[in-house]
C-alpha cells in the first residue's frame, strides 16, 4: 500500500510541474493577444478584453497589464484627436 502512495504522490507532483510549465507561455501568449487588442482598439475592446483578463485568477497580472495599456492609450489617443483635429468640443 505504500508504494502505490509513493506512486500516487510521484504523479501527483510531475502532473503539478507539467500544468506549471504549460501555464507561462499560455499565459504570455494571452499577454501579447491582450496588449495587441488594447492598441488597436483601446477603449472597448482593450477595457472588455482587461475585465476579462482580470477575472481569472491566473490571469490578473496580465489583466492590470491590458488594462492599464487600453487607458493609457486610449486617453492619449483622445487628447491627440482632440488637439489636432478639433474634435470633442
Amino acid at each position: 500500500m505504500p508504494e502505490v502512495q509513493t506512486e500516487n504522490i510521484a504523479q501527483t507532483k510531475q502532473a503539478e510541474a507539467v500544468q506549471e510549465a504549460t501555464k507561462k507561455p499560455l499565459n504570455k501568449k494571452w499577454l501579447l493577444v491582450g496588449i495587441l487588442v488594447a492598441l488597436l482598439n483601446p477603449i472597448f475592446a482593450g477595457l472588455i478584453l482587461g475585465a476579462a483578463f482580470l477575472s481569472e485568477p491566473g490571469l490578473k497580472r496580465e489583466g492590470q497589464i491590458v488594462t492599464g495599456l487600453a487607458l493609457l492609450w486610449g486617453g492619449a489617443l483622445f487628447y491627440w484627436l482632440r488637439h489636432n483635429f478639433n474634435l470633442f468640443f
